[in-house]
């Protein structure tokens, strides 16, 4: 009986999802931290979106959040990539670690997020379109 419930729980465990979400990867880059996040700081790409675009930084629990929910809840995408990004951002930890990100929003409440680890630029991830815009709204009140 004791082996067979260990079994399932190993088979559960090495079974998991099929990595389809940037919720395996960059999430486990986020835990493997020595800290939590206690800034997040958006670099505007002034090339390419200098009207609409200025830089933010996040340091708020709740914006925090916000931010890492979105990279938690991105879906990697399928293809090659070829974008532009809007900001740069810088997940800075606890422990003095920084993650980078290349992230493009946009205006269009009706448009999902793009993220793409700088660590790997061959693979994007799409945001869902509700953390996309919880994604703008903090950076609107920052911003106004």
């Amino acid at each position: 009986m004791l082996l067979l419930f260990f079994s399932v729980i190993f088979i559960a465990a090495c079974g998991g999802n099929n990595s389809s979400d940037v919720g395996s990867k960059e999430a486990e880059e986020l835990e493997q931290s020595e800290g939590i996040p206690t800034l997040i700081t958006l670099s505007c790409n002034q090339a390419h979106f200098s009207k609409t675009c200025r830089d933010v930084e996040f340091d708020r629990a709740d914006e925090i959040q916000i931010v890492t929910e979105a990279i938690f809840s991105a879906e990697r995408m399928q293809g090659m990539l070829d974008y532009s990004a809007e900001y740069t951002m810088n997940i800075t930890y606890t422990d003095g670690s920084v993650t980078r990100y290349d992230l493009s929003l946009g205006t269009d409440p009706k448009s999902q997020g793009l993220l793409v680890n700088q660590k790997d630029t061959t693979t994007g991830y799409t945001i869902p379109l509700e953390n996309a815009n919880q994604l703008r709204q903090i950076i609107q009140r920052r911003t106004d």
